[in-house]
């Protein structure tokens, strides 16, 4: 069940969007903070700019530009409209979906019969429709917001009847929310009228006595400075001649070195920063990373002062948060860090982010997929309820925390070890001719076979994936177990699973593809001697290995045996190194072993990949 935020009442718990700019119908569950995740252009940005247009504080005018353009379209038809709908429900004391409004409470007596309505489980909610139009009469597009009389099913929602009146803007008022995008600079901030940091300095909250005695010394401490300085003295002076010019009644020129008003300090207030250790320096002077942090604080600074003076004024707000890219200009752990920042910001937080760091961070329930299907922006949510308690912490722990990196990617290649984690990664390199970071993949290490968190997320989330899995039995059997649990079928019918084929694992399948001249050549360089392979036949032939098994080098395919033990004795010493030296074979009929290509072109089938041209 979802935790909301119980200051306001109310929460935004849904909202759905047609035909704004990339969004062609979509429909997204909003949490108290939701993490929107997805690659560049898949969408996240005109939801955060579709909510705004529908609440947002200082809303910005739209027009042809914000409508859809459909595949081939050099303009949109006036007959096409804009249409975004929020559902807000009532909030009880312990932030949880309340099924009535409390009779006279504040968003009763705000929104009334009109704004309220009953959805088809009896329960009370408020849904606010914004529309953008063509107006024949005005020559322009209208914006329009009414209540919803009902909420339909996401299949017929457009369909959805709306009361006669529009939305007022006191009705709207306390439901702002406040964008914050990606140039966000506090220092901009400071002299930038109707900024967070000027709406929360512009009244000081000071009685009229107390301002009047601190002009009074604002203005002594300027006649003070002018008469101490020459150089103002001067320049007074030097001006005195525009009264002859402008002013044929006479006049005066005053030269202010300090504000003499109070509302004007904050025009030309700075803010210094410094490190431990360090001169403090002001923020000009400082990286953006510093900053964009910084605004971020004043802005939950204005949302805590400004709840604060609602509460103790008796009436309500819900704060809504938009924030795009908060991790810009940081570094990783800043990241990190930043997350904590933001969930203590009063309200509701929807917040984009392209940081692993920052996700990791993230519930999964509170997790928002955008992507691209067929040109068109979808968006997908984890629904852990099928899940137990112990895969949904294997998925926070095991994946979200350590590999957040797979919620942005393109595909996932998944796999047991480091051979393979060292090695696949060269072959796909060579093979594309790009590495897989440019290209978008993730290669993932599952350490083991505990392959179902990472195949259920990337099933969750739409992404996707691959396995490329040893031969043995007991990893062989893990990996069926793992795929009928996540509702595939087992290995041998999983066109996307390569499987290594005789029982082999990775370093035994390369010996006998005949990779083992290759193998040696790589020994003696990376033990810096040559046929090193002879000397360690001699030193350890009859000897025991791990679980007593004696080793036996001398007998038929003796060589080919120590040559494998060397090589899963020292994984992460040849893996890459081999890899590198089979890719660059003359013959390029064997730089990729078998089973390697086969899962190169299955990856490259479905991702529309052509093999390089210099291979």
């Amino acid at each position: 069940m979802t935790i909301y935020g119980a200051e306001s009442g109310i929460a935004i718990v849904a909202a759905r969007v047609c035909d704004f700019r990339s969004l062609a119908n979509i429909e997204v569950e909003l949490n108290n903070l939701t993490v929107l995740i997805g690659a560049n252009n898949a969408g996240k940005t005109s939801f955060l700019d579709a909510l705004f247009a529908a609440i947002g504080a200082g809303r910005k005018s739209l027009g042809a530009d914000d409508v859809r353009l459909a595949p081939g379209e050099l303009t949109a038809p006036k007959s096409r409209e804009v249409t975004i709908d929020l559902m807000l429900r009532p909030v009880d004391a312990d932030g949880k979906v309340s099924s009535t409004y409390p009779e006279g409470s504040f968003w009763t007596n705000l929104w009334g019969t009109t704004g309220i309505a009953i959805d088809d489980d009896i329960s009370e909610f408020t849904g606010i429709r914004t529309t953008l139009r063509w107006s024949d009469v005005r020559g322009e597009y209208v914006l329009e917001r009414r209540f919803l009389k009902e909420w339909k099913a996401f299949e017929d929602w457009k369909t959805a009847a709306t009361q006669e009146r529009p939305v007022t803007g006191a009705q709207l008022e306390p439901l702002a929310l406040h964008y914050i995008d990606a140039k966000r600079d506090l220092d901009e901030d400071l002299r930038k009228p109707g900024s967070f940091w000027r709406r929360l300095t512009e009244d000081l909250g000071l009685s009229v006595d107390e301002i009047e005695e601190m002009e009074k010394t604002l203005s002594g401490i300027n006649e003070r400075i002018v008469n101490k300085s020459a150089i103002l003295k001067h320049l007074r002076e030097s001006l005195s001649g525009l009264q002859s010019v402008v002013a044929s009644d006479g006049g005066g020129v005053e030269v202010a070195a300090v504000a003499r008003k109070l509302r004007d300090l904050s025009k030309g207030v700075d803010v210094a920063f410094n490190t431990p250790g360090a001169q403090s320096f002001p923020l000009a002077r400082h990286g953006m990373g510093t900053r964009s942090l910084a605004a971020l604080m004043v802005f939950r600074a204005y949302a805590s002062w400004r709840n604060k003076q609602a509460t103790e004024g008796g009436d309500s707000i819900h704060s809504v948060l938009a924030l795009e890219e908060p991790e810009a200009h940081l570094h990783p752990q800043a990241q990190r860090s930043l997350f904590s920042h933001i969930k203590h910001v009063a309200g509701q937080r929807i917040v984009s982010t392209h940081s692993p760091y920052f996700t990791g961070q993230a519930a999964l329930e509170d997790l928002r997929l955008f992507f691209k299907s067929k040109g068109d922006t979808v968006v997908n949510k984890l629904d852990t309820s099928t899940l137990g308690p112990n895969d949904v912490r294997k998925l926070q722990n095991t994946v979200i925390d350590t590999r957040g990196d797979i919620l942005f990617s393109r595909g996932v290649v998944l796999f047991e070890g480091q051979t393979e984690e060292q090695a696949l990664p060269v072959y796909a390199s060579k093979y594309w001719g790009a590495t897989i970071h440019e290209l978008g993949f993730c290669f993932v290490r599952v350490n083991g076979t505990d392959y179902f968190p990472f195949i259920w997320l990337a099933k969750a989330l739409t992404i996707p994936w691959y396995v490329f899995a040893d031969g043995e039995p007991r990893p062989v059997g893990d990996l069926n177990r793992a795929l009928v649990r996540a509702g595939e079928k087992e290995s041998g019918e999983c066109t996307n699973v390569v499987v290594l084929p005789s029982g082999n694992g990775f370093e035994a399948q390369l010996i006998d593809e005949g990779y083992l001249s290759e193998i040696e050549r790589v020994i003696d360089e990376v033990e810096k001697q040559e046929n090193y392979l002879g000397d360690y036949i001699e030193r350890l032939d009859r000897t025991k290995k791990k679980k007593g098994k004696i080793r036996d080098y001398k007998s038929e395919g003796g060589r080919a045996r120590a040559a494998l033990d060397y090589t899963e004795e020292n994984k992460t010493r040849i893996a890459r190194p081999l890899a590198e030296v089979i890719c660059s074979l003359p013959d390029s009929d064997r730089r990729f072993p078998a089973n390697i290509k086969n899962l190169l072109e299955i990856i490259s089938e479905c991702h529309e990949l052509s093999k390089s041209e210099d291979e």
